[in-house]
């Protein structure tokens, strides 16, 4: 069977973006007054192929920190809910903020291919 190259690259290109989440919210609103919620500051590793912790709880209406770490190779933090697409260089650190301000699931995922566990690399917030 011949197989056409254009459909095998337009696969490759679907694969590797992944299928992302849509934005529900503003990461942190403008009219948000940081001073007054709650906040909760929670570091995260991203390696070789997953994120730890990859299960995140907070409660709603809190203002969470995020400090993510990639310790082994460049990796990305998408939060699609939130409409947070961040690349993580090699031992380096970024800051992520976001204004948890509804219950539910909202799931993240590494968005800079970054090997064969790419796509396993997964992990989920739990506003409660």
């Amino acid at each position: 069977m011949k197989l056409n190259i254009k459909y095998i690259l337009a696969l490759a290109l679907i694969l590797l973006t992944g299928c992302g989440q849509s934005q529900q919210f503003m990461a942190v609103p403008p009219d948000a007054r940081k001073e007054d919620v709650p906040r909760q500051s929670i570091q995260l590793k991203a390696e070789r192929f997953k994120f730890t912790p990859d299960v995140i709880r907070v409660k709603a209406g809190t203002l969470v920190r995020l400090e993510i770490t990639s310790v082994e190779g460049t990796h990305g933090f998408q939060l699609g809910a939130f409409g947070i697409d961040e690349r993580l260089d090699e031992n380096q650190t970024k800051i992520i903020e976001f204004y948890a301000s509804k219950q539910g699931e909202y799931g993240f995922r590494c968005s800079h291919f970054c090997g064969i566990g790419h796509m396993g690399m997964t992990g989920k917030v739990i506003v409660e």
